[in-house]
């Protein structure tokens, strides 16, 4: 149990984990297929949005794993979930909350991690 502490502690994993968590949502998103687009629009964004939603994860997910630029990825993240946290809570799509909130989780556990 000790064990699995230290490791989560690392800076490495909550790095890791943060971008892996936004290389997946960046493709997901990217992808725009029909299921994608109307989460978009059910929110209030444009269908389209949901490629600029995309090319910002993935450049989240690069500027993560990057030392020299990993707080500029943690800002890009934070201002992606807490816009989507401000559309979902806009629009009473409360169904959509858990993702935003375990991408900012693991924003903040890297961040932390990272100035630690």
């Amino acid at each position: 149990m000790l064990s699995l502490l230290l490791i989560l502690q690392s800076e490495t994993v909550w790095i890791w984990l943060a971008a892996a968590a936004f290389f997946a949502g960046g493709i997901v998103n990217a992808t725009g297929v029909s299921k994608i687009r109307d989460s978009f629009t059910d929110l209030g964004f444009p269908a389209w949005w949901c490629w600029i939603t995309g090319a910002l994860e993935l450049a989240t997910a690069l500027l993560l794993l990057i030392h020299a630029s990993r707080a500029y990825g943690v800002a890009l993240g934070a201002c992606i979930m807490i816009a989507a946290l401000a559309a979902i809570l806009r629009q009473k799509a409360y169904g959509h909350l858990p993702a935003p909130l375990l991408f900012l989780f693991l924003l903040v556990s890297a961040g932390i991690s990272h100035h630690a």
